[in-house]
């Protein structure tokens, strides 16, 4: 499954598109861990018309020199390579895209964009050749204002739990034809655990199913190790801290690293289990209320079951003597209820049990 066509990060992309058909030069700041694989879904997924024509990577010279370089322009000495004189060189419209500049590079690319994005004013949107630059790693605070012909894009905040989610019942449904409640719940799992990490959700969804519910583990079990492409520190810039639904968290495998993993996946694992068991056992509630109806044990001055809690309906049973599979089940109803109220997650016996 494609997650980049899921609607967070396609409407990302389609923020790309339109300010490149409006003519600006872009500016798409990403973390170091998701530079690479943006380049390539630029060049793929943009649009006719908007696709780059040429490719750019920054060898460490000015970035007039690159430019000039890779598009072949001729000049005469050094003082005549300027973005005035780039603008007189360049004849029709092409995109540019330049890749991962990073943060050593990036002060005299910001100047650049700078000159160019105001000398390009003078050119028709139709008729000027557009830059997309991508950022790999720049702190947010160094990239670019808003400015005429000039315009930044932040790949942060734009993936959330219904991407996420929704990427992962998928793949549930291919690898078994079906999605049943225990399904259901062992997606929001590994939603909660993998974040914006479609890779990280990848691997765990290869493990037992049990595994899930021992967060620490799980995330060892998947780490392989490799630094390439995982975080390294926790930060935005090194992929470590993104925004998810307007929460900052740090990615499980940052949490590793700093001490903090079992208390904060411990979190997780249960955030994602209340999402899906506490509507179950409220459910399960209404129908031990019906239940104990159905017996006609009960006085009828007692009111409505339906408003009572797990533990009254307990008490209720055993001083009427009601049958025990309706006691057994309170009992067990109002001590998983109990575990999730204060903030403990289940054991997979126990989940299963409750489905």
């Amino acid at each position: 499954m494609d997650w980049w066509a899921l609607p967070g990060p396609a409407a990302f992309f389609e923020g790309v598109s339109e300010a490149l058909r409006v003519g600006d030069n872009v500016v798409v700041g990403a973390p170091t861990t998701a530079v690479n694989s943006i380049a390539s879904i630029l060049k793929e997924h943009l649009p006719d018309g908007l696709q780059p024509t040429l490719s750019l990577t920054p060898s460490g010279q000015l970035p007039i020199d690159d430019i000039f370089a890779e598009l072949e322009i001729a000049y005469d000495k050094p003082p005549s390579r300027t973005a005035a004189s780039l603008i007189a060189a360049l004849h029709g419209h092409r995109i540019v895209l330049v890749r991962s500049v990073e943060m050593p590079s990036w002060p005299a690319w910001a100047r650049f964009l700078d000159d160019y994005s105001n000398a390009c004013r003078s050119v028709g949107v139709f008729d000027r050749t557009q830059f997309l630059v991508l950022a790999s790693g720049v702190s947010r605070n160094r990239l670019p204002s808003r400015a005429p012909a000039l315009r930044s894009l932040i790949w942060d905040g734009h993936i959330g739990e219904a991407d996420v989610f929704s990427y992962v019942t998928q793949s549930l449904r291919l690898a078994s034809g079906r999605l049943d409640a225990k399904g259901k719940l062992l997606a929001r799992i590994v939603m909660r655990l993998a974040l914006w990490d479609f890779e990280l959700a990848d691997r765990l969804l290869k493990l037992e199913w049990h595994e899930l519910f021992d967060p620490v583990r799980a995330i060892l079990a998947v780490d392989a190790g490799e630094e390439t492409g995982r975080p390294s520190e926790a930060c935005w810039e090194a992929g470590g801290i993104a925004d998810f639904d307007g929460t900052r968290f740090e990615h499980a495998l940052v949490l590793l690293k700093s001490g903090k993993a079992e208390a904060e996946l411990s979190l997780r694992l249960w955030a994602a289990q209340a999402a899906e068991l506490l509507p179950a056992l409220e459910l399960k509630r209404r129908q031990l209320a019906q239940r104990m109806k159905s017996t006609r044990l009960l006085p009828a001055n007692l009111g409505d079951l339906d408003d009572l809690e797990f533990g009254e309906l307990l008490t209720l049973a055993r001083q009427h003597r009601l049958p025990a599979e309706i006691v057994r089940l309170a009992d067990k109803y109002r001590r998983l209820r109990n575990r999730l109220a204060h903030l403990e997650p289940l054991t997979p016996d126990q989940a299963l049990e409750l489905l």
